[in-house]
C-alpha cells in the first residue's frame, strides 16, 4: 500500500495523487455532467514534479493546467483502497500502465 493525497470524493476518492515507482501521478475520475454520474474509470496522468509544491502549500490548482497526455485507465472497482478509502492504496494495478524500468 502506498500513501496518497486526494480532493474530492465520492464513494471513493475521485482526484488522487501519489508517488510509485519514481513518478508522481494523478488518478482523475471527475464528475461527467453529460452522464450525470461519474465515471467507472480513473484516468491516469503523469505530473510535472512541479505539483509536489503545490500540494505541500494544500492548494491543487495545478491540476488546471498540468495534466501531460493520458498513460491509460483503470476501473475504479479495481483499485484497492485502505480500509477508510482516504490514506492508502495498492499501486500494484498501475504496473499495466506504466512502462517497465
Amino acid at each position: 500500500m502506498v500513501p496518497f493525497r486526494y480532493v474530492d470524493f465520492y464513494d471513493v476518492p475521485r482526484a488522487i495523487v501519489l508517488r510509485y515507482r519514481g513518478k508522481l501521478l494523478l488518478l482523475d475520475s471527475p464528475f461527467d455532467d453529460d452522464l450525470d454520474e461519474y465515471p467507472d474509470s480513473y484516468s491516469v496522468y503523469e505530473l510535472p514534479e512541479s505539483a509536489e509544491t503545490s500540494l505541500a502549500k494544500g492548494t491543487w490548482l495545478f491540476l488546471e493546467n498540468a495534466r501531460s497526455a493520458c498513460m491509460g485507465q483503470i476501473p475504479v472497482n479495481a483499485v484497492r483502497f485502505d480500509s477508510t478509502k482516504r490514506k492508502a492504496l495498492d499501486p500494484s494495478i498501475l504496473d499495466q500502465i506504466l512502462p517497465k524500468a
